[in-house]
């Protein structure tokens, strides 16, 4: 089976790619890895099973279900997510395990077309590109101070169990993260230095995929999720059809970007500081 435009959504963690991936995923004619190709990742020979798989799954559940999207570990199998990557890192290895991943995957789902998303491709556009040079990009935005201090939440929130897990590669998430891109600083500064190089790196290499995106803003997608998805497909060579209406609200009812009430005055002034008038005070907070 050919692979044809995949699409691949992409933005720095935090700004809303789970989400936008969640609802495109909802389109009929589109298939996604799934947690099988999780289980499977590090025995791709297994891939084969899938198809079957989710078959058994549809028996059981009903003939319209889909299983819920998750990427897992399949795009962590030979990099770890902090590394830069481009076309010198494509290997006859590499692109066998993600052909055979997607095209079991396409098989599975019984359509022709297949969807992406990873935070860490902001670092491996080139290296995407190479394998996929058909592909069909989809770049979104949000405000970097709520991008930011939504990363340091989750940083806190996890660095007592990364503090003892390492991950593949020796990754050790945010603990990594913190130690790469802020040792010597506070942790609300290493989150903005680690946004500033995702940032910089999916800046630098944009021109390679330009024109094959498109561009839109967390904000705009939480408050217009119908209008935005109806012009992503039609983007990607998607049809709309009236069932999306269903499982496409006409507004989302998640905003996080006013979450700066838990924040503390020198965590808020850091981030005024590195994106001036992205960061409000506790007073604009409230309003």
């Amino acid at each position: 089976m050919k692979i044809v435009n995949p699409v691949f959504i992409i933005g720095i963690q935090r700004s809303g790619t789970t989400i936008l991936y969640d609802l495109f995923a909802k389109h009929r004619d589109v298939a996604y890895c799934e947690m099988f190709s999780s289980i499977m990742c590090n025995k791709p020979y297994l891939f084969k099973m899938i198809p079957a798989l989710l078959k058994l799954q549809r028996i059981q559940k009903g003939r319209d279900f889909r299983p819920i999207p998750n990427e897992g570990r399949i795009w962590r199998r030979f990099f770890s997510e902090i590394e830069y990557l481009d076309q010198h890192q494509v290997t006859g290895e590499i692109k066998d395990y993600y052909y055979s991943a997607i095209r079991y995957q396409l098989k599975a789902f019984g359509v022709g077309r297949f969807v992406s998303k990873n935070p860490a491709n902001c670092l491996r556009i080139k290296w995407i590109d190479k394998m996929f040079p058909d592909a069909r990009y989809v770049i979104i935005w949000r405000d970097p101070a709520s991008v930011v201090s939504s990363i340091f939440r989750k940083m806190n929130r996890r660095w007592e169990y990364e503090s003892d897990h390492v991950y593949e590669h020796g990754y050790k998430g945010y603990v990594t993260v913190k130690e790469r891109f802020g040792k010597d600083v506070s942790k609300i500064q290493a989150c903005v230095n680690y946004y500033n190089h995702l940032r910089s790196k999916l800046l630098d290499d944009f021109h390679v995929i330009e024109d094959r995106s498109v561009t839109i803003s967390y904000e705009d997608l939480v408050h217009n999720p119908r209008v935005i998805l109806r012009m992503l497909y039609e983007h990607t060579g998607l049809e709309w059809y009236d069932g999306l209406k269903e499982v496409i609200p006409d507004r989302l009812k998640t905003d996080m970007n006013q979450q700066w009430m838990c924040m503390s005055e020198v965590e808020q002034e850091v981030l005024r500081n590195n994106f001036g008038q992205h960061a409000p005070s506790h007073d604009q907070s409230h309003s």
